[in-house]
């Protein structure tokens, strides 16, 4: 090999080795992934003021939808006021877990919303639709909280929602839905979507 080619094989392997020597140094200086948070991907639950009122959730209205009804009542009174649209969201991690499993975890929570009703108006001829929400209520799994495990909450709604509300005496919803309920104190008889969902017999 004359001197003028080994000078240039020396040359090239000096480049060679420089660059795997660059490029070691910036796998070595490249940050690794942030570590996950512990609560990331675990369940969500109820969170409660130091007066123990259960804490309006700052996302419920983008939780999952399980059902819906028009004018439902557990009263046969007359006079029951304007027929109402209902609709009911579920807490996501409690309702992947209702998917899989068929059971109601500790923190499920439901979300409750009262919507009057509007007809009439451009271009529609007949029918009704959803108008303002007129209510909002919550119901929550959560035996840490309440001995009976399920409490009911109300948060108000055309006066404006409060952001935390008390557990409903327990004669107002609990026994009805202990008596009535399809599973665990949840009417899922009313939520098809739900049930199907989960796979649970009809």
């Amino acid at each position: 090999m004359t001197r003028h080619r080994a000078t240039l094989f020396s040359f090239s392997l000096i480049i060679v080795a420089a660059a795997g020597l660059a490029t070691a140094a910036a796998v070595q200086d490249k940050p690794a992934p942030a570590a996950r948070s512990a609560a990331e991907g675990g369940s969500v639950g109820p969170r409660y003021d130091k007066d123990g009122a259960l804490l309006l959730p700052a996302d419920y209205r983008r939780w999952i939808f399980v059902g819906s009804s028009l004018g439902m009542s557990y009263s046969d009174g007359p006079g029951m006021g304007m027929e109402m649209f209902h609709e009911t969201l579920m807490e996501p991690t409690a309702y992947q877990h209702f998917v899989d499993t068929g059971t109601f975890r500790e923190g499920t929570m439901l979300a409750l919303i009262l919507h009057g009703s509007g007809e009439r108006v451009p271009p529609m001829r007949r029918g009704r639709y959803a108008t303002e929400v007129h209510g909002v209520e919550m119901a929550v799994k959560d035996s840490s909280h309440r001995p009976e495990k399920w409490a009911y909450y109300n948060f108000g709604g055309m006066a404006g929602l409060r952001t935390a509300a008390q557990a409903m005496p327990k004669e107002s919803c609990y026994g009805c839905h202990v008596q009535h309920a399809q599973r665990d104190n949840v009417f899922l008889q009313f939520y098809t979507m739900l049930a199907e969902a989960a796979k649970v017999p009809r």
